[in-house]
């Protein structure tokens, strides 16, 4: 029962292989191919051996080659040395699993010979000469046979090295790629509770002056937080479903504040499919509007804009500053909520794009701009 099982993995990873991996076993052929051909130049009487045929067998060979270790040595690592916590007897069985695959890629070398299935005469000696009074070596017999068997194990040693050490870099990419999603998943989530905290003060706010508003305000609350839920817990999505998700919001927003918020809109239709951090544009316009627009008793103005810069592209969400006398004249952006929101969409946007992305906050005018630049990828 746990041969038959084992037997049953075994077979298994022989069709669970990337495309690299593919891709790199099938630059072994012409390798072997061109080794060949290095052969034949060696030889003294290499005009009396045919040089298509020392390369069809190096390209035979090849073959051989990628089959024994796709069948025999691959399987084995996968089933018993990826998981990291091997020790000095397993590896010395792998060395012992890798002398006798050898052994048997030599003997099937061996069988080519014999079959004559190519039309080449096989090595029986190898002869070492050097210059003057050197010392001259023949290679014949059992020697060379020792030899060709050291040389194919030394062989599949290295495969096997280069093969344990791609596959554990793979798998450290991965952990990595997992931990950043992770993480940006975590920032992601840590704006849901703030931004429902801010959105339920709104609503009650409104409950004492109108309650039909402050209804209004709960049903739109909840759509807003439907159309969110159905994006999924992503940590990107298009400017298009960003600009929904925030449309929802402002419509809460101007219930509120009626004629006291204005809203200026310009996104530029080509940069609608681009991705951006989920919930980056609500938060940036929540907190012009919490730190702009609502302390101030005139009112003011929130300006939206998305626009195509050649190799990036920019979205702007920029507010006017409360006069002097409003409760918060310091302007917008300022506090610790606004703070957080720009330190943790940063942080994000760190994680994802690195330094092909950047945020900039800037005073101008009778206001503050906060300045999206970020690469153009497909959400």
């Amino acid at each position: 029962m746990l041969t038959s099982t084992f037997a049953r993995q075994w077979l298994a990873t022989l069709s669970r292989a990337s495309n690299s991996y593919w891709a790199i076993q099938a630059s072994i052929l012409p390798l072997a191919v061109l080794a060949g051909a290095a052969f034949v130049e060696r030889l003294q009487d290499g005009e009396a051996m045919p040089a298509w045929g020392f390369m069809l067998r190096g390209a035979l060979d090849g073959l051989v080659f990628v089959a024994i270790t796709h069948v025999l040595l691959r399987p084995a690592l996968r089933l018993r040395y990826l998981t990291g916590h091997n020790r000095g007897r397993d590896w010395l069985l792998l060395g012992l699993w890798t002398g006798l695959v050898a052994l048997l890629a030599l003997w099937v070398s061996y069988l080519i010979d014999t079959l004559e299935l190519i039309d080449v005469a096989p090595v029986t000696a190898i002869r070492f000469e050097g210059g003057g009074d050197q010392l001259h070596m023949r290679l014949e017999g059992r020697g060379l046979y020792l030899v060709a068997w050291l040389n194919t194990f030394l062989s599949y040693l290295v495969w096997t090295a280069l093969y344990l050490g791609a596959v554990a870099l793979r798998t450290r990419r991965k952990l990595q790629e997992q931990v950043r999603e992770a993480k940006l998943q975590q920032l992601t989530l840590q704006l849901n509770p703030h931004f429902l905290f801010n959105a339920f003060n709104t609503i009650r706010g409104s409950i004492f002056e109108d309650q039909q508003r402050a209804a209004d305000l709960v049903t739109k609350l909840a759509e807003l937080f439907r159309f969110h839920l159905s994006l999924s817990n992503r940590v990107s999505q298009s400017l298009e479903e960003e600009w929904q998700l925030a449309q929802k919001y402002l419509a809460i927003e101007q219930a509120r504040l009626d004629d006291r918020l204005r809203v200026e809109v310009d996104l530029c239709p080509s940069c609608l499919g681009y991705a951006v951090p989920c919930l980056a544009l609500l938060g940036l316009i929540e907190n012009a509007i919490k730190h702009g627009v609502a302390p101030d008793a005139r009112g003011g103005r929130v300006q939206i804009s998305a626009s195509d810069g050649g190799e990036a592209w920019h979205l702007r969400v920029g507010n006017s500053t409360p006069s002097a006398g409003s409760s918060n004249g310091g302007g917008a952006f300022t506090g610790a909520g606004a703070g957080t929101g720009l330190a943790n969409l940063r942080e994000r946007i760190d994680l994802s794009y690195g330094n092909r992305a950047r945020l900039d906050v800037q005073r101008g005018g009778d206001g503050y701009v906060v300045q999206l630049t970020l690469p153009k990828l497909s959400a």
